[in-house]
């Protein structure tokens, strides 16, 4: 079969024109290898084209400059999501101010192994350059995006006129599904500007810091901005861990465990567990498109999988009143004040320079914001489309074509409507399938891909844990990039998986792998946070902002190099993780 272990059926071309691509910052938004279905039918028909007009309507680019399909705005091998290295290099060419080198530098540091930048004559625009610095004016000027504001309320409309899945036809259940991929590339135009914006204001506060030598202060001017919709949902469970933790019935049912834990709570009388149920289910009607992997069609959310919020709330029942988010929320905005005002006086002298800094304080508020309401946007489009593929599969599972409704995401798109007519004559294929998407996600996929190399076969990919990786050592300082200022001291625990979130709790540090805003409830269960990837500007980055969790992120290998147990340091302001003893 084409999906034999060289290649996958969701492989995408390597362009010619933008030749590198890179697994920085991607791993971010697709640590796991895509489904299939959640591939061919939420990004080649969603978020591709939704990017790449966001990429047009910003300025980098015109259309007749790339490919949509074939994708030439990302990648995709071994179901592994790949960032076009190129196109960003191409907008630092293009943009005032800006340079390759710098682009480079903001996805990578230090690390090794990168491509060397290669001038290509088609970079240099000066249509191109014109309209950026008009948008790169506007973004440090303006104090809203009306069409994203336009098009978050589209997704939520969208929720809202859901219909009855269990009345629609098969056909009728695939034809939502694709009408919400139509709208998630409406959606994405917007957010894809507002992503790319968000990185203008926070690069001239830390330009000015740094220039000040006040590196770690630029990270507190970006805390407790407000009305950040993804941190709302880490707010809405710290209340329902609350309820838990002052109600003896409650604590009770969460002693029992987490597995059929709402089934035991809904179906109970008790006063408590009604206000608990009732609680929940506004908290599912707001947040329930959230969950790991939620940029995935094929990935389970916290409506689909109770399970995933309910451990998050076990854990947060623990922590003490003190950690109130709200109350760390109203600490972290009155120091945001503080030293903006005093680092603002510092360059009360320079007209040039208090600008520059008052703007990008404004602009980073205003941008953080914006990307976290159209991530939240997008995936609350990509969470109906999900829905209404689980009615199918939930259905083909009764026929007997499929033990298990999540199989239906092994289906490409294209092979949706054939399936319906004749569903146990891809039994066998998606068995195969489903087979060899269980040995993707044990493989480590390559860091960079060349176009003159080729991609790697997938055989010869290594086990994603056979790396040797050389434990810290104690007084080791380990060199991330700040994320939430905060000073503070505790015992590691190293979280793979936001499933099983069991061995974190008060006065430990979460080792995160990623920084997916679906993990942040968890980060309220510990002092603090370590990811292996992210920037200042990630989704968790902001939201751990919003709730005062101090957080480090960009510690390469972290998850691994950090053993559970050590007691270790981390510094948010600068992302420096030390190293005090070993278990």
């Amino acid at each position: 079969m084409a999906e034999a272990t060289d290649s996958w059926i969701t492989d995408t071309e390597l362009s010619t024109r933008f030749p590198y691509y890179t697994r920085a910052n991607a791993d971010e938004v697709g640590p796991d290898p895509f489904t299939p279905l959640g591939w061919s039918l939420g990004w080649m028909k969603g978020c591709i084209p939704g990017v790449a007009g966001g990429f047009v309507e910003f300025g980098v680019l015109d259309w007749d400059e790339f490919a949509v399909d074939p994708p030439e705005v990302f990648g995709n091998w071994g179901g592994y999501f790949y960032n076009q290295l190129s196109l960003p290099r191409l907008m630092g060419t293009r943009m005032p101010g800006a340079s390759p080198e710098a682009i480079d530098q903001a996805y990578f540091g230090d690390h090794p192994g990168v491509p060397a930048i290669e001038v290509d004559p088609r970079d240099e625009n000066e249509a191109a350059t014109a309209k950026l610095g008009e948008t790169m004016a506007w973004a440090m000027s303006t104090d809203g995006f009306p069409e994203q504001d336009r098009v978050s309320e589209l997704a939520k409309q969208l929720v809202a006129d859901r219909p009855d899945l269990s009345a629609l036809s098969n056909a009728e259940l695939i034809a939502h599904a694709r009408h919400t991929a139509t709208t998630l590339e409406e959606v994405w135009v917007p957010y894809c500007q507002s992503a790319l914006g968000a990185s203008l204001g926070p690069g001239a506060v830390q330009a000015v810091c740094e220039g000040l030598g006040r590196g770690g202060d630029a990270v507190k001017m970006m805390t407790a901005i407000g009305d950040v919709e993804s941190a709302q949902a880490s707010v809405d469970m710290w209340d329902l861990s609350r309820m838990v933790k002052n109600s003896e019935s409650l604590t009770a049912a969460f002693d029992s465990g987490v597995d059929g834990l709402f089934g035991r709570i809904s179906a109970s009388d008790d006063a408590d567990l009604v206000a608990f149920s009732n609680a929940w289910t506004d908290l599912i009607a707001i947040h329930g498109h959230r969950g790991p992997n939620e940029w995935d069609m094929g990935a389970p959310s916290w409506t689909t999988k109770p399970e995933l919020a309910l451990g998050m709330i076990e854990r947060m029942r623990l922590q003490d009143d003190s950690r109130s988010p709200l109350k760390a929320r109203e600490r972290a905005a009155a120091e945001r004040e503080a030293i903006s005002a005093e680092v603002l006086a510092l360059v009360e002298g320079d007209a040039e320079t208090h600008g520059m800094l008052g703007a990008g304080i404004n602009s980073a508020s205003v941008f953080l914001r914006l990307r976290e309401k159209g991530k939240n946007a997008c995936i609350r489009t990509i969470h109906e489309g999900k829905l209404a593929l689980l009615e199918l599969g939930d259905r083909m599972v009764a026929e007997g074509a499929i033990d298990d409704s999540y199989k239906i995401f092994m289906l490409m798109d294209s092979e949706l409507d054939d399936f319906i007519v004749d569903a146990s004559s891809m039994t066998a294929t998606i068995n195969e399938r489903h087979e060899m998407f269980a040995k993707l996600h044990t493989l480590e996929p390559p860091y960079i891909v060349k176009l003159q190399d080729g991609v790697p076969p997938i055989s010869t990919w290594a086990d994603r844990n056979s790396g040797e990786k050389i434990a810290a050592a104690v007084g080791e300082v380990l060199q991330g990039t700040a994320g939430s200022p905060g000073v503070v001291t505790g015992v590691a625990r190293v979280i793979l998986d936001p499933t099983d979130p069991s061995a974190i709790g008060p006065g430990d540090i979460m080792i995160a792998p990623t920084t997916d805003p679906s993990w942040t409830p968890l980060f309220l269960s510990a002092e603090g946070v370590v990811v292996n990837v992210g920037a200042v500007a990630s989704h968790a980055a902001i939201v751990c902002r919003e709730l005062g969790v101090p957080c480090a992120v960009s510690v390469i290998d972290a998850t691994s190099r950090i053993p559970d147990g050590a007691t270790i340091e981390i510094d948010g302001s600068t992302g420096s993780v030390t190293v005090l003893s070993l278990p």
